[in-house]
């Protein structure tokens, strides 16, 4: 995390701030749509689980790309594992009544789930495992559901300013230029925070809204947000970036049948910085390892 804030602050001095040629208007979340708000929003239904040692795998929505899993409270730490074939995720998992979601985001096929407890040191013990075949028919269902790292429901502010900027809008990708233009003009950098951000800092999309700053997984956790209550896919790509090989926070935001590269962080003038880190969005996404990390 510390690498990531690195980059973020190091590209920021690279750049100057510009306007945009018509600046949006500061908008009351909930003050334009009336109507009724509907996200995608995973459930544990219980249909398929794998209990052992207080953890409980729900696996009943893979086709979706998500699992769930729940740990009975401790004091220890404990983390999950997902991997298919090569490629593996590892999550923080927290222990209590609540959910813990995770992407499946890695396609069809064969997967490893492991929940892990510390034992002492570096050492961890497994307390419950799983191994599920999973079909996705949609390979991109997994990029409109809230999980982890891009955690929201339809009562959150940012989901209600989504649905305030987008009123009267049918065309997705005017949706996606309205919310980009939004957070790029509504948002500052905040470097006090890129210079004491933890490791294993998650953001929450309605204190980076009320705050008006961020780094650069603020801004693409948010945008990643606001467009998937939109039912747009999202992905958020986390990777080393030139220069000096530094971690950095993206996006990429699918639109008339494509991936295309945005970065919130750097706003209008991210085509300034394009040959910083172009190539490399590109190349995450045939390596999935790095997107939704």
């Amino acid at each position: 995390m510390e690498k990531l804030s690195s980059l973020c602050a190091a590209l920021m001095m690279l750049i100057s701030c510009g306007s945009l040629s018509s600046e949006p208007v500061e908008i009351v979340p909930g003050s334009i749509h009336k109507g009724l708000i509907e996200v995608l929003e995973p459930v544990a239904s219980g249909i398929k689980t794998e209990g052992s040692n207080g953890v409980i795998i729900d696996y009943s929505n893979t086709s979706d790309g998500y699992i769930m899993v729940k740990a009975d409270v401790t004091d220890k730490k404990l983390k999950t594992i997902i991997t298919h074939e090569n490629e593996r995720y590892t999550y923080t998992t927290f222990p209590g009544n609540e959910w813990n979601v995770y992407p499946l985001q890695m396609g069809s096929g064969e997967y490893e789930v492991k929940v892990y407890e510390n034992i002492e040191g570096d050492k961890y013990g497994v307390l419950n495992s799983l191994e599920l075949e999973v079909i996705q028919s949609n390979q991109n269902k997994v990029y409109l559901y809230p999980h982890q790292y891009i955690w929201y429901t339809n009562d959150k502010n940012a989901i209600k300013l989504s649905f305030d900027i987008c009123e009267g809008i049918t065309s997705d990708a005017e949706k996606v230029t309205k919310i980009y233009d939004y957070i790029t003009w509504y948002l500052s950098y905040d470097d006090e925070k890129a210079k004491n951000v933890e490791n294993g800092y998650i953001p929450d999309v309605d204190s980076v809204l009320q705050s008006r700053k961020g780094i650069c997984f603020d801004y693409s956790a948010l945008f990643a947000s606001m467009l998937r209550a939109q039912n747009i896919p999202v992905r958020l790509v986390m990777g080393y970036v030139e220069p000096n090989n530094l971690y950095h926070a993206w996006n990429q935001v699918y639109i008339e049948g494509k991936w295309v590269f945005m970065d919130p962080t750097f706003g209008s003038q991210a085509e300034q910085i394009d040959n910083l880190h172009r190539k490399a969005v590109f190349e995450l996404t045939d390596k999935k390892g790095n997107i939704d990390k």
